[in-house]
């Protein structure tokens, strides 16, 4: 990505579900305001999951061993450069879709640049994250809240911050 544009996450393994009209609603309302956004569907995407090797903790420039084995390295990248992002996603057994869960895992090479103090990822502007949660259930105790929380944390590496619903 050139200029900084919004990147927008569908989350969802379904092709045609709640996540992806949701995106396409937010995506037509930045263009609505003479913008533009990127659109990541995680369903269409393949990336490794995280090996848990440590390697990004104990590497002083804090690489990641699967780097160069798949594109998350450039999402993250893009997500450094974005305005402000938005993640549509079901929730699953309380908790986000595996394909999401597992892009935050691979971030953990994020959060050890920022342990590190790393003035890439330390100076980042503070931003806004937009989330749009689903659920098929009509009930249920915190139905939504190891998702905010997982999301809240995986966005602050990158200097995000969820912002109330509207």
């Amino acid at each position: 990505m050139e200029t900084p544009t919004p990147i927008l996450f569908q989350c969802s393994h379904r092709t045609q579900g709640n996540s992806n009209a949701a995106v396409a609603t937010f995506l037509s309302g930045i263009r609505a305001e003479g913008g533009e956004g990127f659109v990541y569907n995680l369903k269409k995407q393949d990336f490794k999951f995280c090996r848990a090797c440590s390697m990004c903790e104990k590497d002083s420039k804090s690489r990641c061993a699967l780097a160069g084995k798949d594109y998350l390295p450039d999402v993250f990248a893009d997500m450094m450069q974005a305005p402000f992002l938005f993640f549509a996603a079901p929730i699953y057994f309380y908790h986000l879709p595996s394909r999401l869960k597992t892009m935050i895992d691979r971030s953990q090479v994020i959060y050890a640049r920022k342990m590190k103090g790393d003035p890439e990822i330390v100076n980042l502007p503070r931003r806004p994250a937009y989330v749009s949660l689903f659920a098929g259930r009509t009930e249920g105790d915190k139905l939504f809240d190891g998702a905010l929380l997982t999301l809240k944390y995986f966005l602050e590496s990158f200097n995000f911050e969820i912002v109330d619903p509207l």
